[in-house]
């Protein structure tokens, strides 16, 4: 697999290099996040609930994300990589060859014609589904949400994708399975994946992400076929507060013996409602999984129980100089089921509260 994608960078490069012309630009950028997650109710805690792969460790300090990333572009050729440590890859990644774990995206991309924006990228690249990444500063809320941290945060394969202009974008993209690196590359033609979003004016975004294709649960099992859809819109309110809404669904096949087909659902809404134009920010958040069937996870507790939460947040961000951002946030997780642990005793209910602290350095230099 390694040997496939490394072959298929080379092509782009060459291609790339004999085509680069007018202006070229090299980015730099360095990023890390720390973070405290306190479960108040819960003193003796040390890890949050297993279906979160980011801000994993409760009552302890911890760095979620390090990351250090290059990109260059001109014309017709660009190249991205990106390598990261901490606690988001040890647990998102744990599947991964150990080689890979440590890659946050590793791409490169060429551009066929002058006229038009059109792209075809090959290697790691971050998802196409959903509103949020593993970088937090770039997300309105403090922590991901159930649906981010249960959905792609990365993808490997061949992208192409199309900018008509400023208000339409379109990719298709051929993977070599769902959130994989190390995966076969013979998977590479039974995973596909399509981008369409709508920028109509500054400010509102709609966008339909979907996948189809085969997933393996655990190494060594049959291959299952799955479907998912991820709809998502952000819109303004007032000049200073938008709204954001989100609907995924998915569907996969059952193992053999078991009757009927998985689904799974999911719901959120977020307002965000800048306080201060420049310092201070405010976001809450409500949102609902529902997976009768545990797909994504099954509670460890009772895993007779479906995977069925709901969680409120509510944040304030302070960004004191442009490359820092301080967060602070208080949540609220529930299930209908006793499924978290308060001493000898469960519960249906876990009270946390957050703090994160962000820097980000960017350097960009052009070439004419």
């Amino acid at each position: 697999m390694k040997q496939g994608i490394l072959a298929t960078c080379l092509l782009f490069l060459l291609c790339g290099r004999g085509s680069a012309q007018q202006q070229d630009s090299l980015v730099i950028e360095l990023y890390t996040e720390a973070y405290t997650v306190f479960t108040p109710l819960q003193p003796e805690l040390r890890q949050r609930p297993a279906y979160f792969c980011s801000y994993t460790r409760a009552n302890q300090p911890g760095i979620n994300l390090a990351l250090a990333r290059l990109h260059y572009s001109s014309d017709h050729f660009r190249t991205s990589v990106g390598v990261m440590a901490g606690d988001y890859s040890r647990a998102n990644l744990a599947q991964e060859a150990n080689w890979a774990r440590p890659i946050y995206e590793a791409y490169v991309g060429y551009r066929f014609t002058k006229k038009e924006n059109i792209w075809m990228d090959a290697g790691v690249f971050p998802s196409h589904i959903g509103m949020e990444t593993a970088i937090g500063k770039e997300n309105r809320t403090a922590t991901r949400s159930l649906v981010a941290d249960n959905s792609p945060y990365y993808e490997t394969g061949l992208r192409l994708s199309y900018r008509h202009n400023r208000y339409w974008f379109f990719s298709m993209v051929a993977l070599n399975g769902w959130q994989r690196i190390t995966a076969p590359f013979n998977q590479l033609g039974t995973n596909w994946g399509m981008q369409i979003t709508y920028t109509p004016r500054s400010g509102v975004t709609l966008n339909s992400s979907s996948f189809i294709g085969k997933v393996q649960e655990a190494p060594g099992t049959r291959y299952l076929s799955r479907i998912y859809s991820n709809l998502w819109g952000v819109l303004p309110v007032s000049e200073r507060t938008q709204m954001a809404l989100g609907w995924d669904i998915g569907l996969q096949e059952t193992a053999p013996g078991t009757a009927g087909t998985a689904i799974w659902n999911h719901l959120q809404a977020g307002v965000t409602h800048r306080l201060h134009p420049e310092k201070w920010t405010a976001s809450l958040r409500y949102e609902q999984m529902i997976d009768r069937k545990n797909v994504l996870h099954v509670p460890a507790l009772n895993n007779l129980v479906p995977f069925q939460v709901q969680q409120a947040t509510f944040n304030v961000d302070y960004r004191p100089l442009a490359s820092v951002l301080l967060r602070a946030e208080a949540g609220w997780l529930h299930s209908p089921y006793v499924v978290y642990v308060d001493g000898n005793q469960v519960q249906k209910n876990l009270f946390t509260a957050s703090l994160l602290l962000a820097w980000h350095f960017r350097h960009t230099r052009v070439h004419p």
